[in-house]
């Protein structure tokens, strides 16, 4: 009977163990797939197109009213009543608040008596002149007598002058208790309530009205934009300003480029310009902070890419393309191409330098993870 040696046993399972494992490795190596398929990056896919853009200019604005007014007294007095509530528009020459009136009332029925005292004496001396114009040439009377008579008509006529100048005071002072609207407008917070006694030094005022209806939106826009603005506004005229809530997506109204004002503010670089907005619904707030947006004209024709194939590198702005052929295979490697994006409008960025042309495919969604030759896979095509 042939007996082995204990290590030459240990030899022979080391090695049977050796072969199944190159085995095994030679068994997975011919059922993984292929490396550049693993490689490969999920990717979505659209097209370099051809379109009309509006060029816009955007800016922060703040809603500023044409006209505020603080409705003050102009009579002394206890306020009587208030006619209108908080808040409310009110109309020009609406009564909003009344004074009380009793103590001018009074007053001004005194300076009618006065006035009518002073007219019947008037009349009377008025009366007596013709008499002695008559008896003058009768020689009744003497030349001195006359004159005298003369000089106290003058008199009585300058005293009713004056009396007359009182009661029209007096009617204008009457008038004053009736506080009306000097325009139409939105009446804010009362500042005071009736039963007060207010004095024309009241520098509070009773309310402030302001007429946000229509109202003005004034922006400012860098002085190198300039250019195209004001040939633009000479050109067309009004041109389109749109008023946006702060996240930029609330349409607030639809206004029109009124003036731009007569110089630039060296601080800032920046020129003043103001758009009137109809604020027919009230959404703009006197000293609202508004986001606007001026369209100056049509960049007609231009290359465009969807703004989110826009990629940002140290070196400036490039797209990832991808071509035809691959693209209709579903699979390939991409190209890194240098661009130079101008304004965007939507979803859409206009391309001013770069070697694209319409109908290019460019990488969408997963463009931020590939490099120049990364090999890709289209989904959802």
């Amino acid at each position: 009977m042939k007996f082995y040696h204990p290590s030459r046993r240990l030899l022979i399972i080391a090695g049977v163990v050796i072969i199944c494992i190159i085995v095994w490795q030679m068994l997975e190596a011919l059922h993984k797939p292929p490396s550049h398929v693993a490689a490969e990056t999920p990717v979505t896919v659209g097209n370099v197109q051809r379109a009309d853009i509006p060029l816009q200019l955007d800016a922060l604005g703040t809603v500023t009213p044409r006209a505020t007014v603080t409705v003050r007294t102009q009579v002394n007095g206890t306020l009587e009543a208030v006619l209108v509530k908080e808040g409310r528009r009110v109309k020009a020459g609406e009564v909003i608040a009344r004074i009380d009136s009793r103590a001018l009332r009074a007053q001004w029925l005194e300076a009618q008596g006065t006035l009518e005292h002073d007219e019947a004496l008037l009349a009377n001396t008025r009366a007596d002149l013709t008499r002695y114009e008559r008896l003058i040439d009768a020689g009744a009377i003497s030349r001195q007598t006359l004159d005298t008579q003369r000089a106290t008509l003058r008199q009585y006529q300058g005293t009713v002058k004056a009396d007359q100048g009182s009661v029209a005071n007096l009617r204008v002072l009457v008038g004053y208790c009736d506080i009306v609207a000097p325009m139409d407008g939105t009446i804010g917070l009362l500042s005071t309530d009736a039963g007060n006694y207010v004095t024309t030094s009241d520098t509070m005022g009773i309310a402030t009205i302001t007429s946000d209806s229509p109202t003005t939106v004034v922006y400012a826009l860098p002085e190198d934009r300039m250019g195209d603005v004001v040939d633009a506004f000479h050109d067309k005229g009004a041109l389109p300003v749109d008023i946006f809530a702060r996240d930029k997506r609330t349409v607030l109204d639809h206004a029109t480029l009124a003036a731009i004002d007569n110089q630039a503010d060296t601080t800032t670089g920046t020129v003043k310009l103001k758009a009137s907005a109809p604020n027919r619904e009230g959404r703009l707030f006197p000293n609202r902070f508004v986001n606007v947006r001026m369209t100056v004209g049509t960049l007609h024709d231009a290359l465009t890419v969807p703004t989110v194939a826009v990629q940002h590198g140290a070196s400036g702005d490039f797209v990832v393309t991808l071509s035809a052929a691959d693209a209709k295979r579903g699979a390939g490697k991409v190209a890194l191409r240098r661009v130079t994006a101008g304004v965007a409008y939507h979803d859409a960025t206009v391309i001013e330098q770069s070697n694209l042309k319409a109908g290019d495919v460019i990488v969408l969604d997963g463009a931020d993870k590939l490099d120049d030759g990364s090999a890709v896979k289209i989904v959802g095509h």
